[in-house]
């Protein structure tokens, strides 16, 4: 038997698609800010959302009789006929987005037209005005949210921690505030300012303003204009990739989308830039006929089809290879990127390159007529034991790498992925025991970080302790670090990437429980902050500590240590 469901159920279903935690629904009311003709914004947020999320803003407002028609479904000013859905260029179009926010959730709408005397106050929850009397307020409109789900336990119950949830809401405000530079915007977690944005006249301003100045010195400038689109932007330089997946938006027509394909597309121009597992900043705002795109075909409005769209990721991922080969990156060299190592030519050219010194030997000197007893688990590499140390021959090369004379041929090591293996093997057994891996430093360490990261690291300080880290309130949204695990270099990113690293796995629940996770992705940093260059000393030590492993052949976070070229390989090559 069909039956026609209640209104309130309806409502309930209609919520569940366009509202599924509180980010959703500051989302919605930041849209209906901008579509008000604001250029002053204030959100207001109490426990991630849970408690209540308030949108004030200076625009146009309502008139009594919208204020209370504003709660109906598909009650909407952007379209009046079916042509309009061909030309859509403002953000709340289908008027759900109220009428969804009040059917699971308490709502107080304070607004006032700047002709209008007095305004006026609506109350709602479960989709029913309860109240509507006249109020002194400012021009524009306040709209407070609160116990989101109050009535909807399940849809409750699977929110997730705070920090989750704030990192939701952030990500929100960032894809509003960023494609809206004109408009001032702030930002208050439980009485705490994490941003307070100024107006600006670009969104490159607007992007480091709000994701900090580091960001501006990896930012490559992308444009292109043809009859299908426009495209505009900023790509981050190769060097300044990450693991951890942040800064990545696309826009179009001043909505923000997500689109797998297009981010192909960008990733495409960076192979063999990029390590493994590392993917680029992107910044890009696409300008297309409203009539060419479909922005409908997602209940948030997240997913957009564009009428064109190979041919457009054809023109985007062509313009990212132009502004990357404007600006002469060129790919690096990895190590598992052949089966067996392509010695480089060594040539005065070869940038950073220095030619070994020439060595005076014997010939009839025969360095491997005694074997050296290694691990069962390689038996092929046998490097001579009793040679002492100063006399063993190990050279530097490449852009990291280390060759060592083996029974077999010769032995290369990857410098990163050995200090990565010989890391690991010193920190699990202290982090499996709760000892601390620290190591104190001479000079105390800043680091200025977005408002989230600086919230998030400091709630976590006792998670940075275990992992090596004295790590402690600097304010101003930055912290200072008194200790670092020890090994960890202070040249270059590499502390600051290791704190993303833990930070992001913090946010997805990744860090703390597992002792031998947290000293790989630790060893993992810690190696990878360092430089590749080392000294015939440091050489010679770092050889001697990976055959004293366990497990010397295999990196904790994956891939080879060494790679042996056999004599006749080498022979095939000559």
């Amino acid at each position: 038997m069909i039956n026609v469901l209640p209104g309130n159920i309806a409502n309930l279903i209609a919520a569940g698609e366009v509202v599924n935690r509180p980010a959703s629904a500051l989302k919605e009311l930041m849209e209906n800010s901008i579509d008000a003709a604001s250029d002053d914004i204030s959100v207001i947020i109490e426990d991630s959302g849970r408690t209540s999320i308030r949108v004030i803003d200076n625009g146009v407002g309502m008139s009594p009789e919208d204020a209370k028609l504003c709660f109906e479904r598909h009650a909407t000013s952007k379209i009046s006929t079916a042509e309009d859905l061909e030309k859509i260029i403002t953000y709340g179009f289908r008027g759900e987005a109220l009428a969804s926010i009040a059917a699971v959730s308490r709502v107080t709408l304070r607004t006032r037209r700047e002709e209008d005397e007095v305004g006026i106050e609506v109350r709602c929850s479960e989709s029913r005005i309860t109240s509507a009397e006249p109020a002194s307020t400012p021009k524009g409109c306040s709209i407070e949210v609160r116990d989101l789900f109050y009535n909807v336990p399940a849809r409750r119950k699977f929110l997730k921690s705070d920090a989750a949830e704030l990192r939701h809401l952030v990500q929100e405000f960032a894809r509003v505030v960023i494609v809206h530079p004109e408009i001032s915007f702030t930002f208050i977690h439980n009485g705490k300012t994490l941003y307070s944005l100024r107006p600006v006249s670009n969104e490159k301003q607007r992007i480091v303003d709000f994701a900090g100045t580091n960001l501006s010195k990896e930012l490559v400038d992308i444009s292109v204009e043809t009859s299908l689109v426009k495209i505009r932007g900023f790509v981050g330089a190769p060097a300044e990739a990450r693991k951890v997946q942040g800064n990545q938006y696309f826009f179009v027509n001043g909505r923000y989308f997500r689109s797998p394909y297009l981010y192909k597309a960008v990733c495409k121009p960076y192979e063999h830039l990029l390590k493994d597992g590392f993917s680029p900043s992107y910044f890009i705002f696409f300008e297309v006929d409203p009539s060419a795109i479909d922005v409908n075909i997602h209940p948030a409005k997240t997913e957009v089809k564009f009428e064109d769209e190979q041919m457009i990721f054809e023109i985007l991922s062509v313009t990212v290879r132009k502004a990357l080969g404007q600006n002469a990156f060129t790919p690096s060299f990895d190590f598992d990127q052949v089966p067996s190592i392509d010695f480089p030519v060594m040539t005065k050219e070869t940038s950073g390159y220095t030619p070994p010194p020439k060595i005076n030997y014997d010939p009839l000197f025969d360095p491997f007529e005694m074997e050296r007893s290694m691990p069962s688990d390689i038996p092929s590499v046998h490097v001579r034991q009793d040679v002492p140390e100063a006399q063993r021959p190990a050279f530097v090369f490449g852009s990291g790498y280390i060759a060592v004379p083996a029974d077999e041929g010769l032995m290369v090591i990857d410098i990163r992925r050995a200090r990565e293996r010989i890391l690991y093997e010193e920190y699990f057994p202290q982090l499996a025991e709760r000892q601390p891996v620290t190591e104190q430093s001479l000079y105390p360490m800043s680091i200025d970080m977005t408002p989230e990261d600086h919230e998030l690291a400091i709630e976590n300080s006792d998670l940075f302790a275990k992992l090596g880290f004295d790590l402690r309130d600097l304010g101003q949204n930055a912290i200072v670090l008194y200790g670092l695990p020890a090994g960890m270099s202070t040249e270059g990113k590499g502390v600051e990437e290791t704190i993303n690293m833990i930070l992001d796995g913090i946010r997805h629940g990744s860090l703390g429980d597992d002792a031998a996770r947290d000293a790989a992705t630790l060893a993992h940093s810690v190696a990878f902050s360092g430089r590749n260059a080392v000294s015939q000393a440091e050489a010679q030590l770092l050889v001697r500590q990976l055959l004293d492993c366990k497990q010397p052949e295999t990196a904790p976070a994956g891939g080879r240590t060494f790679t042996i070229l056999t004599d006749e390989e080498i022979e095939k090559r000559l």
